[in-house]
C-alpha cells in the first residue's frame, strides 16, 4: 500500500540479494571473475580484488585497504546503499507507525460495525470448532440440567483418544455422581491402570458440556457445576521453599475453603508427599469433611493408593468404592482400564517396576520384602526382620557377601543363568567375565 515502505523493507531485509546483483554486475563490467563484496566495521561495504586483477580496477573506485594478496575499494554506489541500509529500519518503524495511526483514525467512525463483525466472526469460529471436533470424533449432544446429578455413559478422554495407535480402541467408562446416593467415589487400582485419565476425562466432559460443545460419550446428564477443583500431579516450588507436600496441602486447603454442593472435586493421590499414616489420616479426614459438612457436599472423585480408604464405604452412606480393573495372567499384569464396582487391594507396583526394566534380582528381593511385611501385617519396618535374614554388620546396614539372598550374588546368578553357553564365543565369554568382575568390585 506504500511504495516507500516496500523499498525500505527491500533494502533492510533483502540486502544480500542486492549486493549479489552489484557484485555480479561489476564482475562482468571489469572482467574480474574473483571480485567479491564484503563488510567490516571500519569502513563498511567494500569491493575486494585480488592483486593479479588490480590493473583492471576502474579509476573512480577508491582504495581503502591493502592486504597481502588483495586490495579493497569502496564506490559511491556502495556508500549510498550503506547509508540506506543503516537508516532503513528506523525509517520503517516511523513510517509503519504513521500508516497505522492513519488507518486507526480512518476506521474510528466504523468502530461499532467492526466490533459487531469481530464478535460474530469469533462466535462462528468457536461454533465451527465445536462442530468440526464433534463430527470428526463422534461426540454427542448432552443434557444440561439444574440438578446435582452428573451421569456419563461410556465417556472418553478426548486427548488420549486422539493419540492412540491406529486400530486401538479407547476403553470408555461410566461415571455417576449425585448428592443423595453416590456423592464420593474412591477409586483404587495400580499405577498405569488409568485412574488419572478417568478423573481428567470427567472434568473435561463436564467443562466441554457447559461451554456448549458436544462431548465424547454415548450419553450424558450434566447437573450444573459452579466450579471444578483439581488436586492432581506432583510439583514443588523450590524457589520459595515449598515442597511437593506443601503445594498439595495449599491446593487442598483452597479446595476445602471454596467448594460448594454444586462443585466437582478431583483428588489424585492426595497425601503421598508425607508418611503413609499421615497421608492416610489427611486423606480420610478430607473425604469425611466433604461428605459430612452441609456446605461442602461436592461431587467428588478421589483416586488413591491408600486401600485403607475403602473402609470408609462401610461408615459413610454416600461414599462408594470403585477400582480400575487389571488382570493377572502368568504373573503378568494386563491393564483392562475399566472402572468396576468395589475396591482394589493391590497396587501391582512390583509388576510396574519389572515392566520398567528393573534388574531381576531387585524385583525378586522386593517380592521377598513385601511377603515378609504382609506376613507381619506391616507392623514392623524393613530394618528388623527382613534385613536380619539377609545378614548384617554391627551397624545393621552392610549386607553379607556370603548370604544366599545377597543382591550382588543374585545379580551375578542372573547374569550366569541368562548366558547362552552353547553360542558364546571366547571373546564374549571374556567380556561377560569382566562384567561380573565389575559387579563384584562395585560391591
Amino acid at each position: 500500500m506504500n511504495e516507500e515502505l516496500d523499498e525500505l523493507r527491500r533494502i533492510a531485509y533483502s540486502d544480500k540479494d542486492y549486493l549479489l546483483q552489484i557484485q555480479q554486475r561489476e564482475s562482468e563490467l571489469t572482467n574480474i571473475p574473483s571480485l567479491k563484496i564484503g563488510y567490516n566495521n571500519v569502513f563498511g561495504y567494500y569491493i575486494e580484488v585480488r592483486n593479479m586483477h588490480k590493473d583492471k580496477v576502474p579509476q573512480e573506485w577508491i582504495r581503502k585497504q591493502t592486504l597481502a594478496n588483495a586490495e579493497r575499494y569502496i564506490t559511491q554506489e556502495l556508500k549510498e546503499y550503506e547509508e540506506k541500509i543503516l537508516g532503513a529500519e528506523d525509517k520503517i518503524l516511523v513510517l509503519e507507525t504513521q500508516l497505522y495511526t492513519e488507518l486507526v483514525q480512518a476506521l474510528s467512525e466504523f468502530i461499532p460495525a467492526i466490533q459487531i463483525n469481530a464478535n460474530q466472526i469469533a462466535r462462528l469460529d468457536c461454533l465451527l470448532s465445536f462442530v468440526t471436533s464433534a463430527a470428526e470424533n463422534n461426540y454427542i449432544r448432552h443434557v444440561i440440567a439444574d440438578d446435582d446429578v452428573l451421569e456419563i455413559h461410556q465417556g472418553r478422554y478426548p486427548v488420549i483418544e486422539k493419540q492412540l495407535p491406529v486400530g486401538e480402541k479407547y476403553i470408555a467408562n461410566d461415571v455417576m455422581l449425585d448428592s443423595g446416593t453416590q456423592q464420593i467415589i474412591i477409586i483404587t487400582g495400580p499405577n498405569m491402570a488409568g485412574k488419572s485419565a478417568l478423573l481428567r476425562q470427567t472434568a473435561l466432559i463436564t467443562l466441554t458440556a457447559q461451554i456448549g460443545s458436544f462431548v465424547p460419550a454415548e450419553s450424558t446428564h450434566i447437573g450444573l457445576v459452579d466450579k471444578i477443583f483439581t488436586r492432581v500431579g506432583a510439583s514443588g516450588n523450590i524457589s520459595v521453599g515449598e515442597s511437593t507436600f506443601m503445594v498439595e496441602m495449599n491446593e487442598a486447603a483452597d479446595i476445602l475453603n471454596n467448594l460448594s454442593p454444586r462443585s466437582l472435586v478431583l483428588f489424585d493421590e492426595l497425601g503421598r508427599g508425607t508418611s503413609t499414616y499421615d497421608g492416610i489420616s489427611i486423606a480420610w479426614v478430607i473425604v469425611e469433611h466433604i461428605h459430612e459438612h452441609p456446605r461442602a457436599r461436592a461431587r467428588t472423585l478421589f483416586a488413591t493408593h491408600y486401600h485403607e480408604l475403602n473402609e470408609m464405604e462401610k461408615s459413610f452412606k454416600r461414599i462408594k468404592n470403585y477400582n480400575v480393573s487389571v488382570k493377572e495372567v502368568d504373573n503378568k499384569v494386563i491393564f483392562l482400564r475399566k472402572l468396576e464396582r468395589g475396591g482394589s487391594e493391590h497396587s501391582f507396583g512390583i509388576h510396574v517396576a519389572k515392566m520398567a526394566g528393573m534388574p531381576k534380582s531387585i524385583v525378586k528381593r522386593v517380592n521377598d520384602i513385601l511377603k515378609q511385611l504382609e506376613a507381619d501385617n506391616r507392623q514392623q519396618g524393613i530394618s528388623s526382620k527382613p534385613m536380619a535374614e539377609v545378614g548384617e554388620t554391627r551397624e545393621g546396614m552392610q549386607l553379607s557377601f556370603f548370604q544366599p539372598d545377597d543382591p550382588i550374588l543374585c545379580q551375578i546368578r542372573d547374569e550366569i543363568l541368562n548366558l547362552d553357553v552353547n553360542n558364546l564365543t571366547p571373546l564374549e565369554a571374556l567380556n561377560k567375565l569382566s562384567d561380573i568382575k565389575r559387579i563384584v568390585k562395585g560391591k
